[in-house]
């Protein structure tokens, strides 16, 4: 009934599906971002451009102050108070514990071998702009001032300068007037489909997410403003729907073998896959391997 009730409301009350955390708001409005900055003087970063880390001593080996355990696969430190507790489902949580024990403003934690914040609560990763300021500017000063580089290194190192973008008046108007709330399919958010990490391919999988749920793109595509099969159907300069001596048919294929997809093509097949109501996390093989 719950899940009803949350339907009825994403779908009449235009929220987002995914509510900014009440906890991090909470205690932003206590603290400001002071306690953010701090943490650069914990920030360890792995050279050559490695992943961040929290860690007050290099040598440092973290421990949930509950348990004890080093090993499990999450350790997260608490912002306020620095207490480490661990997180690992679907064993109990002693970094909810922790956060349920104390008094509020103990909710957010950090990951400390990510880097990222985590909201024990509500037991997800949230998403702060000035946290994560604050670690792209650790790892910019770690990177000119390591003596680890050599010559060659710092040869082919390019920074870029951190720049955090937000969306102009003219942006917002165009992504409000082409936004529509999405509908649910067995309790799913339409659209809402995994993408398979295809070797080490989380960067373009993530890029290929944003740009599936970009209202604009998505309404281009789903309104069928540009068709792959008629597209193939031109390049062969047949009119009659048959491509490469066969007709073409629907579902997660392109279709058309005998013929080069541009790129269009390719992602109006994706669209249609990602929004078919299948919950099967999709393979985009072919987008990845033709170009």
């Amino acid at each position: 009934m719950s899940s009803k009730i949350n339907h009825h409301h994403h779908i009449n009350g235009h929220d987002s599906i995914h509510p900014p955390c009440p906890h991090l708001a909470d205690f932003r409005s206590r603290n400001g971002t002071k306690p953010f900055h701090l943490l650069q003087n914990c920030l360890r970063i792995k050279p050559p451009h490695g992943r961040a880390s929290i860690r007050r001593d290099p040598s440092e080996i973290p421990r949930c102050g509950a348990c004890g355990v080093s090993s499990v696969p999450r350790i997260y430190a608490c912002v306020t108070c620095a207490t480490i507790s661990c997180h690992a489902p679907p064993e109990p949580s002693h970094a909810a514990a922790h956060a349920a024990s104390m008094a509020p403003g103990h909710e957010i934690s950090v990951d400390v071998d990510r880097a990222e914040l985590f909201c024990c609560a509500c037991r997800d990763y949230v998403y702060d702009r000035d946290f994560d300021a604050a670690v792209v500017l650790s790892s910019k000063a770690n990177n000119i001032h390591s003596n680890v580089n050599s010559d060659n290194l710092r040869k082919k190192r390019r920074i870029v300068e951190y720049r955090p973008w937000l969306p102009d008046i003219q942006e917002r108007v165009l992504v409000n007037n082409n936004s529509s709330v999405l509908n649910f399919v067995e309790d799913r958010p339409w659209g809402l489909r995994g993408l398979n990490n295809l070797g080490n391919t989380c960067f373009m999988n993530s890029v290929l997410q944003a740009l599936l749920h970009t209202p604009p793109l998505r309404n281009y595509f789903l309104s069928d403003r540009h068709n792959r099969y008629y597209c193939q159907q031109k390049k062969s300069g047949n009119e009659n729907g048959v491509v490469g001596g066969k007709r073409s048919n629907g579902g997660d294929g392109n279709g058309g073998k005998g013929l080069r997809l541009c790129l269009a093509c390719d992602m109006d097949a994706m669209f249609s896959a990602v929004f078919s109501g299948n919950p099967v996390p999709y393979s985009p093989a072919k987008f990845l391997y033709r170009y």
